[in-house]
């Protein structure tokens, strides 16, 4: 009975499910859950991708889609004009077409035969797709990530023509999509016949050979219209790699097993390739489906025997036989190539190369700054290696320059070289533009011109000229040669290039205002490690600077403190010579003041003019000029930067590999001679531009800057008075307080002492100053004129009681026998030596002068305010900051 409850109990209680059972279905639910989560994030996540990738391709790629053919269209060269100074029309100077040898052929000229073997072997879909094979995209892409061996290009012979007519062609990511996305874009504009020409007359083909016509002659001895299928075969085969597949090329390829194959052999094994695929296909790689041969046409092209010319004509002649000449553009022209392509590919977005490519055929009308007879005249000075008496290093290396020449009232570079000797092609490397140490040309730029704007300093302020400070427990900085004048003008440490005046200017004005002054008003590119007292004060930069921006920074001293930035071209305009593309404004701005423009000019002048001046190797007759050399360390650059009323120019001269220049002068200031020179030829000669105002003459002391006083003029040199012109608001106010009169004895030329007779003291002027002690290596040559010296010089020491070695004690006469005894009316009389202090001294008998009389003032010489101890110096460098420093 109870088991019948129990059992009766057991039915009414619902059945349950297994406890495996339910985990599982719920397990399952969760799977579900986090699967649609995943892919409800992914969906999102690629939409949002999407959106970002579409937004790139409308902001930044948008602009960059769409190519212009006609801005490629081979047979449009560029027109170079050059206005002429005369008239003022505008006249033809040359044409630019680029330095590929290319002829271009019309569609209609080109064999069936030859676009159908690219299509072959390049591009079996290309009449099928819209300018991008999407499958062969794919599986190129796939092959990329899974670094499969067999890999191959995706791209179409769209996506080659836009490649190689615009020469974007860069191994990156961005690169490949916008190739992508322009041919899309270009499929919408041009006919696939359109397409083929492009590419036909596009391809490389190698040596030397681009686009087919070229490529038929050399290689074949032919018009391409001749070509047969087998010899088409062969051209096209060779696109692939022109140095393995160039039936020409010479180089030998090894195989993996050891064997060795010739170009010539694997061009035959891909021609014979591409005649497949041209009967449609069976090959290793699969069948195309296109039946522009049958298999007979094919099997006769491949038993064809091919008859190369084997170099008997290069590619070069037949362009120039059909351009009507050879191709090499003026050092001048390449310039303008490349300032227009960068200003191109600024405006388009675009590479600069890509933008050569437009230059070179898009017809564009060029106007530039070019002077032909300046040109000429420089490339004749340069090409003749003679110039420079065919100056090479102790290792047999040639040695190279390059000179900008500006026309400082515009910033128009009229003439440019780059390098010396025969021009031998186009954008080579350009020792013009490339930048070098300049040396202590730099130090107008950047110590003194800054100072002088700034009222910091005048040309007759004045620093010891002697080292600054201990460096590394040497003195620093020191000049070249070794040698030191004291107390110098600015002016004459111009002119003399000393390291320790311009470092001492520097410091005056401050390195932070002159590295600003340098950068923003002379356009001046240095880097931020340059904001420092060795680079800025001596020359030896972090990089360097080009002469064109040398010329353009010293231009503006010459057009009374206006610069203008340099160009080479005013305007671009399209093929139609109305539409503007480009045009460069004359963008200037005053850089300083007009009195420091002509107190600088001034300064320059005597360093190319005056006795003592660096720049003498610069100077010829009937012009002004001035200038400033520079010169680095172990003379590894030589510089000069110097200008006329009419010009400005720069020269660098140096060895590729630094190696000491030995010559007889500075070589960059002979070729800036024998250039200007000719260019100055007709030209007459003319003062340069003086303010109406802002100038004053002043007298001061030659030694201290300063209002010259008694003291000075009393100089035991002579007097030290001087005149200088200086800007109003800085002459100098105070009386000179380096100056200081002391008593000399003449008889002892020294400082007079307690037994110095009076008759014998005159009161002279001597500098009371107190110089460091560097050790005996460091001299001034005034030392001997400062009152510290003087005050030595008497000083008693171990084996001399100091004072006048003349009058050691005090005179006793006997005032019954002045004359000791002697008979003045006695023949035999002879007068008492002075410098014998036991012999009395008869008052009034005349005695001579043991100084010969060379203690007397002299009239100073108005060229030499330093009274012939004048400034030496130079440029030397101490190796403060790893800087080359010179003259």
């Amino acid at each position: 009975m109870e088991r019948r409850r129990r059992e009766g109990s057991h039915e009414m209680i619902p059945r349950r499910e297994p406890r495996q059972q339910k985990s599982t279905k719920r397990t399952g639910h969760k799977v579900v859950f986090i699967l649609g989560t995943v892919l409800l994030v992914g969906i999102c996540t690629v939409a949002m991708l999407a959106g970002l990738f579409m937004m790139y391709v409308r902001t930044t790629l948008a602009p960059t889609l769409e190519v212009n053919a006609d801005d490629y269209t081979m047979n449009l060269s560029s027109i170079i004009y050059y206005q002429d100074r005369d008239t003022g029309d505008w006249v033809e100077y040359q044409t630019v077409y680029g330095t590929e040898n290319r002829i271009w052929v019309d569609y209609e000229q080109i064999p069936d035969a030859l676009w159908q073997a690219a299509v072959a072997i390049e591009d079996h879909r290309f009449f099928e797709h819209n300018g991008v094979d999407w499958t062969r995209t794919a599986s190129a892409t796939l092959n990329f990530f899974t670094g499969s061996r067999a890999t191959f290009g995706g791209s179409t012979l769209t996506q080659q023509v836009l490649k190689n007519m615009t020469g974007d062609d860069g191994n990156t990511i961005n690169r490949k999509v916008r190739e992508i996305f322009r041919a899309l874009e270009f499929e919408k504009n041009y006919t696939k016949q359109e397409i083929l020409e492009m590419y036909l007359n596009t391809i490389y083909l190698g040596q030397g050979c681009y686009g087919v016509q070229t490529a038929s002659e050399f290689y074949f001895g032919k018009d391409v219209s001749e070509l047969d299928p087998a010899e088409c075969a062969c051209l096209i085969a060779i696109t692939n790699n022109p140095s393995l597949y160039g039936p020409m090329s010479t180089i030998t390829i090894t195989r993996e097993d050891g064997s060795t194959v010739t170009p010539r052999e694997l061009n035959k094994e891909r021609q014979e390739m591409i005649l497949t695929r041209m009967a449609g296909g069976n090959d290793d790689v699969g069948v195309t489906g296109l039946t522009y041969l049958t298999e007979e046409e094919a099997e006769a092209a491949k038993a064809e025997e091919l008859h190369f010319t084997d170099g008997t004509t290069s590619a070069q002649d037949i362009v120039t036989e059909a351009t009507g000449g050879a191709n090499v553009n003026s050092w001048f022209v390449d310039q303008v190539l490349r300032d227009v392509s960068a200003d191109l590919a600024d405006l388009y977005g675009i590479t600069e190369k890509e933008a050569l490519n437009r230059i070179y055929n898009s017809g564009y009308n060029i106007y530039t700054t070019l002077d032909p007879k300046i040109q000429e005249i420089a490339e004749s000075v340069y090409e003749d290696r003679g110039s420079l008496n065919n100056l090479t290093s102790a290792s047999g290396q040639l040695i190279h320059s390059g000179i900008t020449i500006i026309e400082p009232s515009t910033g128009n570079i009229v003439a440019m070289v780059g390098d010396m000797g025969p021009k031998s092609g186009n954008l080579l490397w350009n020792y013009a533009t490339d930048i070098q140490q300049p040396g202590s040309s730099i130090k107008p730029l950047t110590a003194y011109a800054p100072a002088l704007d700034a009222g910091a300093v005048s040309p007759a302020t004045t620093f010891d000229n002697y080292p600054v400070r201990l460096l590394n427990g040497n003195p620093w900085p020191k000049n070249s040669p070794n040698t030191y004048t004291g107390w110098t003008s600015v002016r004459n440490g111009v002119k003399a290039s000393i390291n320790t005046i311009a470092v001492q200017t520097l410091e005056k004005v401050g390195v932070t205002a002159a590295y600003q002054f340098a950068t923003e008003n002379l356009g001046l590119s240095l880097a931020p490690e340059d904001m420092n007292v060795s680079p800025l004060g001596l020359g030896g930069l972090t990089y360097g600077l080009s002469t064109v921006e040398m010329a353009a920074a010293y231009a503006a001293f010459a057009n009374s403190g206006v610069y203008n930035e340099p160009k080479t071209y005013v305007k671009v305009l399209a093929n139609d010579n109305s539409t503007v593309v480009l045009e460069k404004e004359t963008e200037q701005r005053v850089a300083m003041k007009e009195t420091t423009a002509y107190l600088m000019t001034d300064m320059l002048r005597r360093a190319v003019n005056e006795s003592g001046g660096t720049g003498g190797g610069a100077r010829f007759s009937g012009m002004h000029i001035a200038g400033k050399t520079g010169t680095t360390n172990d003379n590894y650059d030589r510089y000069f930067t110097g200008y006329t009323p009419y010009y400005c120019a720069a020269v660098w001269v140096g060895y590729k590999n630094n190696e000491r220049i030995s010559y007889s002068v500075n070589p960059a200031a002979s070729l800036w001679r024998q250039v200007m020179e000719k260019v100055h030829a007709d030209l007459p000669d003319k003062s340069f531009n003086r303010p109406s105002s802002g100038l004053t003459t002043v007298s001061v002391c030659a030694d201290s800057g300063m209002l010259a006083t008694d003291a000075c003029r009393a100089d035991s040199r002579g007097d030290r008075t001087v005149s200088y012109e200086v800007a109003v608001g800085t002459e100098p106010t105070t009386e000179c307080t380096l100056h200081k009169m002391v008593d000399i004895c003449t008889e002892g030329n020294c400082l007079a002492g307690e037994f110095c007779p009076a008759e014998s003291i005159v009161q002279k002027g001597y500098l009371d100053y107190v110089r460091e002690d560097y050790g005996e290596s460091i001299t001034a040559s005034d030392d001997a004129y400062l009152i510290s010296t003087l005050e030595k010089a008497v000083a008693p020491t171990e084996t001399s009681p100091g004072g006048c070695p003349v009058h050691t004690s005090a005179a006793v006469t006997d005032p019954d026998d002045p004359n000791g005894g002697l008979d003045p009316s006695d023949p035999n009389w002879q007068p008492p030596d002075p410098n014998d202090p036991d012999v009395p001294i008869d008052p009034d008998t005349p005695t001579e002068d043991p100084s010969g009389g060379g203690d007397q003032p002299t009239e100073p010489d108005p060229n030499d305010p330093s009274g012939g101890f004048g400034d030496a110096g130079g440029d030397w460098w101490s190796g403060f900051w790893g800087d080359n420093t010179g003259t």
